[in-house]
């Protein structure tokens, strides 16, 4: 069994279960507090906490997050009220919802840089037999990348694509020449 949590973690897939407890020793349940989870952001959610003794459970449904609900940041708020108006803000933050992998589609959750490298490379090789680089018919001009420069920006995409999938190693050769003490250059 997972162990229980005590605040809103800092980040969720869509389309799962966060449950928490909240104990708030100013505002307990017993007491007739009651406590309400907002999310805000590309969508909103907004959560009401079962009592549980003076505790508070909140619990935001995998149902509450699918279909229609947009991944990204949201900041948060969690206040308290009493039956007699009062109202309190006890916490607040900025959560991180990840997107729902099971209701993705081809595609979807490919970075914009693998879908650049991908047509830059078709754009590349698709020109490699006839190398035109540009034509003009009935006064129009079709300029297309120069080769060379196409080729300079994929070795730079693909550089940044490798950085992305291995954070902190080093993408390209690194030349280091080592000199002994007191030879300048």
């Amino acid at each position: 069994m997972a162990q229980e949590l005590t605040n809103l973690p800092d980040q969720f897939a869509a389309g799962t279960t966060v449950s928490y407890r909240r104990r708030l020793t100013d505002f307990p349940a017993s007491a007739g507090w009651t406590l309400r989870l907002h999310l805000a952001g590309a969508s909103v959610l907004a959560k009401t906490a079962a009592a549980d003794g003076d505790d508070f459970l909140v619990t935001i449904e995998a149902s509450d997050t699918e279909g229609d609900f947009t991944a990204g940041l949201y900041k948060w708020v969690e206040r308290v009220s009493s039956a007699g108006g009062e109202v309190y803000e006890v916490d607040r933050g900025a959560i991180t919802v990840l997107p729902n992998l099971a209701e993705a589609s081809e595609g979807s959750e490919q970075e914009w840089i693998e879908r650049a490298v991908t047509m830059l490379r078709a754009h590349i090789e698709g020109r490699l037999p006839a190398g035109m680089e540009s034509y003009q018919i009935a006064g129009r001009v079709v300029a297309k990348m120069p080769i060379k420069e196409a080729m300079s920006l994929l070795a730079s995409l693909e550089s940044r694509l490798a950085g992305l999938k291995n954070p902190g190693a080093f993408t390209r050769p690194v030349l280091v020449s080592f000199t002994k003490p007191g030879f300048d250059r």
